[in-house]
């Protein structure tokens, strides 16, 4: 195996902390939503903003689709699952519109 210089070593690294974070990122929407379920109460949660993130997350996922993009497709659609299940949550318990 040849010896990677400093350069593509960082790279290399770089390559794969992203997909760790391709994965772990989306997650972190995760919590809000299971805390709208557990607590049947979406309040404080705008339903607009949400739907606004998921619309630009199709046109992302559009993105990675059309550059074969593979770390982006996941990322995004990730975010696209994560944030229907907030925005489904919102709907059913109180979330405003504004």
């Amino acid at each position: 195996m040849p010896k990677l210089k400093p350069k593509q070593k960082r790279q290399s690294f770089v390559d794969k902390l992203i997909i760790i974070v391709a994965v772990v990122e989306p997650l972190c929407t995760l919590p809000q939503a299971i805390g709208i379920f557990k607590n049947r109460n979406a309040s404080g949660i705008s339903i607009l903003t949400w739907v606004g993130f998921n619309l630009l997350t199709i046109i992302w996922i559009w993105y990675a689709i059309v550059h074969k993009e593979k770390i982006v497709l996941i990322y995004q659609s990730l975010f696209f699952i994560f944030d229907s299940l907030l925005i489904i949550g919102a709907i059913i318990y109180g979330g405003t519109w504004i």
